[in-house]
């Protein structure tokens, strides 16, 4: 953030008495910094209206008070009140935090400023610009591990991932881009050496494909990138100690959901949806890249369409159309940042 500065004893009182007129003060630990900060059990909280002025962006609510939004020419995001659950040009992105109302006032913690908006919004703030020359496709499950399933279908995960990584590696190999799966047949490959394939290579991106399985009616797309340090995964309700806990992978955190924003945008305009958007979490295959890297769930074998379309080549061909031109755009952006 450009900084808050202090505004005054009087503002700052007149905007915690509206705090306490609201019954804001059931929030424990609640600390008026400023009128634009406040700070909740140790955590510093900034006004979307301040946020927006960062980016250039008006800030109005939607909704009958429910949606805020902050909105330029090109560039809409969407906060739910006391929610984690966000949207950037309409793709769902999970915060790492809920969103807290004071008195008509919606505040994102700014942790998720640093990790969410500035790498996708001005990626150009963040140092160490990576390249993205060396890529290492991960087929997900092989061998032993079928992972997901359809009998119904005929359908098993394992397969599935490395038919679409086979097409993917093809296409980027077009582009110009040095491409190494890290199974190139069907076998079983530990989860943790996935990640050591990746920097043994010397790799500037890692991708790793899955398909899902759940109720018959979850269907879609979703993106995971590594959860930053200090936050919870998105499908916890809250950070604990164990989340204190600082990776390799971490080092990379704004590419990783710059990288996941591209990807997971591209699926969707390629094919559809629905859009799950990009979550949080810290898989094994992530914790320890080098680089920077995502994990991909192409869709439910659960879900009856979504079988019926995987067991075409061309919708399998499509899914892999759809990720390298996410790629290309990841790389695209990376070269205009200066």
């Amino acid at each position: 953030m450009k900084g808050v500065a202090f505004l005054g004893w009087f503002r700052v009182h007149a905007f915690f008495r509206g705090f306490l007129f609201a019954g804001v003060l059931g929030l424990f630990g609640l600390q008026i910094i400023s009128a634009q900060q406040v700070e909740v059990d140790g955590r510093t909280y900034v006004a979307l209206t301040e946020v927006g002025g960062d980016f250039g962006m008006r800030g109005f609510w939607l909704e009958r008070d429910k949606i805020f939004r902050l909105s330029s020419g090109k560039t809409s995001i969407d906060f739910t009140k006391n929610s984690r659950f966000t949207k950037i040009n309409q793709m769902p992105v999970y915060l790492g935090f809920s969103t807290i109302d004071l008195d008509g006032t919606l505040f994102m913690a700014v942790s998720d400023y640093q990790h969410v908006l500035q790498p996708i919004l001005t990626p150009q703030a963040f140092q160490a610009k990576p390249n993205i020359r060396r890529i290492v496709i991960d087929a997900g499950h092989g061998g032993k591990d079928t992972g997901a399933r359809n009998d119904n279908y005929g359908l098993l995960e394992k397969k599935l991932v490395l038919d679409v990584s086979y097409r993917l590696k093809e296409l980027l190999e077009r582009e110009g881009f040095q491409v190494k799966l890290t199974r190139s047949d069907d076998v079983f490959i530990p989860l943790e050496k996935r990640s050591e394939i990746a920097n043994r290579y010397g790799a500037d991106f890692f991708i790793s494909l899955h398909f899902n399985s759940a109720s018959s009616d979850a269907s879609g797309f979703e993106t995971f990138a590594l959860t930053p340090q200090n936050q919870p995964s998105t499908k916890y309700p809250r950070a604990t100690k164990e989340d204190a806990e600082r990776f390799a992978g971490n080092n990379n955190d704004p590419w990783n959901i710059l990288a996941a924003y591209h990807v997971e945008r591209a699926l969707v305009q390629g094919i559809g949806g629905p859009d799950r958007g990009i979550k949080r979490a810290r898989f094994s295959v992530l914790k320890n890249l080098e680089c920077p890297g995502v994990l991909l769930e192409l869709g439910f074998l659960s879900h009856q369409e979504t079988a019926k379309e995987v067991r075409s080549s061309d919708f399998r061909q499509l899914l892999a159309q759809s990720l390298c031109q996410g790629i290309l755009v990841y790389r695209n952006r990376l070269h205009r940042i200066r």
